[in-house]
């Protein structure tokens, strides 16, 4: 019997019939898809229910805007998230993390994000979600990455939140954003070793 206390597994609908939460990730992938060949202005109802191979009602179910199912499917690219990483050395830890910024930049999620960029300033719900969802994935490993070496005794003083802090994937980002070319793993190596670690070596001797 479906149940009737709000929650999504088989949940009525507005038009009474039952949700199917295995269609959710479909619908998201489509929303993403939509975007990077579309971009938000081109985003539809219809466009994201034929990517999805769903009905355009079944879209309406779950979602009343476009704005609303784009806000949700940015969030839940937070799922896209690795553990944090804990190596034994901050060289190692960020190795991880800098490879797999410059993957996430790379794939759906930076495609997603480059297409949102001139509508976030008008949209603030796009705003809340990649900030509350992505963004704030990324802030939280890098700031753990941070303490864990703080912890053991690899620096001196507090790196998070720093300019130190902010260089270490600022580059990626902006060779993402200004190149328009997919970002080589390479790089992340090349400024980790080149840039990072000497930073804070400089940091540690001050």
């Amino acid at each position: 019997m479906p149940n009737q206390n709000g929650s999504d597994g088989g949940r009525p609908s507005r038009g009474g019939r039952p949700r199917d939460p295995s269609r959710d990730g479909a619908i998201r992938g489509a929303i993403l898809q939509v975007l990077a060949e579309s971009g938000y202005a081109g985003l539809t109802m219809d466009a994201v229910a034929a990517a999805a191979g769903v009905g355009k009602a079944t879209i309406y179910r779950r979602w009343r805007t476009k704005s609303d199912l784009v806000a949700d499917a940015v969030a839940e690219l937070s799922s896209m998230s690795i553990d944090t990483p804990d190596t034994g050395s901050l060289e190692g830890d960020l190795r991880i993390l800098l490879r797999w910024l410059v993957r996430a930049v790379n794939g759906p999620l930076g495609a997603a994000t480059l297409s949102l960029l001139s509508a976030m300033p008008h949209e603030p719900g796009l705003r809340e979600a990649f900030y509350g969802g992505p963004m704030g994935v990324w802030t939280s490993m890098f700031r753990e990455v941070w303490e864990q070496a703080e912890s053991r005794g690899e620096v001196q003083q507090p790196i998070a939140g720093t300019a130190v802090s902010d260089i270490a994937s600022a580059p990626i980002l902006q060779r993402w954003l200004f190149s328009g070319e997919p970002v080589p793993e390479t790089f992340a190596d090349e400024l980790l070793a080149d840039v990072v670690m000497p930073l804070i070596s400089v940091r540690n001797a001050a």
